[in-house]
């Protein structure tokens, strides 16, 4: 009888999550046991899936194909691409390698293309290389330096990093690299590194790959700023050292509310009630501050609202593009945040970069 397995894939298209249910079928010899089933005579190895984009791109198959007699031929077949081949070989280990072009109107999806091998004797075993097409023209990809998903959950705002889409796939973002050895990738999806988390080719480290459990991050050696550029289509990238121009800000602080350890803070713009962000000692246009975000006790409100000033009244200020998600700060214009808080408060380190307006709030 028919030896079904299953497997379940998830797919990101479009932007979209997509569950999808393969099923594959092996004919069970006639004198396998269902107890004690008969091992594989031919096996593989060494088979890699892949995630791409589909436009002008080739991939390379490789597998390694081990049998206890001898093998008689091997077969790549999928028939929505056309592709049937059958090679004969010969001797019990062959490694298989073919470059495979995928045709310009492939669907957006997971193909599975089969990979068959037989010996002398009619015994045959297949395996199958998912190759996962996508659109990597993505309206928006974050940088991120964090190792898993856990590193992305949880943050107020502006975590990951957004860069700026200039062109058809191609990104790009001014970045400070606090602690020189860094590392990076780039993600499409905010809150996890999978499927896709782009990095660098393990094969060609000037080149990048899109799938999440091959990809390298990439190492920024020392501390500074950078111009990052990234192109999803051509799958290659450029870091270059920034040099930071302009005047610096004589002073950042918060003022508003929703600050749990300043009961008394209620948008008054005068110290002892603002609270002044610590400048880094590296980088005048850098500033920090660890704050716990909560309804301080004595109060009743229930939502976080604050701006940042120059400690100069208010002449000048930034507010945010985004009251509920910010991911940068508009000098003199903008948002004020309105963030859910309880009575319960959170610990965030408050990161703003006054050259290129970036903003964030890690938890802590």
């Amino acid at each position: 009888m028919p030896n079904m397995k299953k497997k379940i894939l998830a797919l990101v298209a479009g932007g979209l999550l997509v569950t999808m249910l393969f099923v594959q079928c092996k004919k069970s010899s006639d004198s396998v046991s269902v107890l004690k089933p008969q091992a594989e005579s031919i096996t593989f190895s060494g088979v890699s899936d892949f995630i791409l984009d589909s436009t002008g791109k080739t991939i390379s198959i490789q597998a390694q194909v081990a049998s206890k007699e001898s093998l008689k031929t091997i077969e790549l077949v999928y028939q929505p691409w056309n592709i049937a081949k059958s090679i004969p070989i010969s001797g019990t280990i062959y490694s298989f390698s073919d470059v495979v072009n995928i045709p310009k109107t492939a669907l957006l999806q997971v193909h599975s293309l089969v990979l068959k091998a037989t010996d002398v004797n009619g015994n045959s075993n297949f395996t199958e290389i998912k190759v996962g097409l996508q659109d990597l023209n993505y309206s928006k990809i974050y940088l991120t330096n964090v190792s898993d998903s856990t590193g992305l959950i949880g943050n107020l705002y502006g975590v990951p990093l957004s860069m700026n889409k200039t062109g058809s796939h191609a990104y790009e973002v001014i970045y400070y690299v606090k602690k020189g050895g860094e590392k990076i990738r780039f993600i499409p999806n905010r809150n996890r590194l999978a499927p896709v988390a782009i990095g660098a080719d393990p094969t060609n480290q000037t080149k990048l790959i899109t799938d999440a459990s091959k990809s390298l991050p990439i190492a920024i050696k020392d501390a500074g700023y950078y111009k990052i550029s990234v192109n999803t289509l051509l799958l290659n990238y450029s870091i270059e050292p920034y040099k930071a121009v302009g005047t610096p800000p004589p002073a950042v602080a918060f003022v508003g509310r929703g600050f749990f350890d300043y009961p008394n803070m209620n948008w008054q713009n005068t110290l002892p009630n603002i609270i002044l962000m610590d400048r880094d000692s590296a980088n005048p246009f850098y500033f920090t501050k660890t704050l716990r975000i909560g309804t301080p006790a004595g109060n009743t409100y229930n939502t976080a609202q604050f701006i940042m000033t120059t400690n100069n009244g208010w002449t000048d200020f930034w507010r945010f593009d985004n009251g509920s998600s910010p991911e940068f700060a508009v000098f003199n214009g903008g948002t004020n945040t309105e963030l859910p808080i309880t009575p319960s408060p959170t610990t965030y380190l408050f990161v703003f970069d006054a050259l290129t307006n970036q903003v964030q709030a890690i938890k802590k």
